[in-house]
């Protein structure tokens, strides 16, 4: 797991132990069956390093803060009419080539289990 998604056991278990008891009883409940919490141990606390920077976070707020200007009302038209065209243009599937996709899906799976 932690190869996966690049961040070790102890920290994911830091993460977790920061939850309230009522998180924390939810995520015991959502894992799966025969997983046993660890012992209640006091352990060593793990500084967490903020994945994003600072500055990362203020370009963030800059780029939205750009985003959000007023457009004309001509600008407004424009953007409607232009998402109108696209989605007038968008291929429509008929009930036959959906019903195709449906009965492809039942015997992959079918396939598939029966392989497994």
């Amino acid at each position: 797991m932690s190869t996966a998604i690049q961040y070790g056991y102890d920290y994911v278990f830091d993460l977790a132990s920061r939850l309230s008891p009522k998180e924390q009883r939810r995520l015991l409940r959502e894992l799966p069956n025969g997983f046993s919490p660890p012992s209640q141990e006091p352990q060593e606390s793990v500084s967490v390093e903020p994945i994003i920077s600072r500055e990362e976070i203020e370009e963030f707020k800059r780029i939205g803060e750009r985003r959000q200007r007023r457009r004309s009302p001509e600008e407004l038209e424009e953007c409607r009419r232009r998402l109108l065209e696209v989605l007038l243009n968008c291929p429509v599937m008929t009930d036959e080539e959906l019903q195709g996709y449906e009965d492809a899906r039942k015997e992959f799976n079918e396939c598939r289990l029966a392989y497994l």
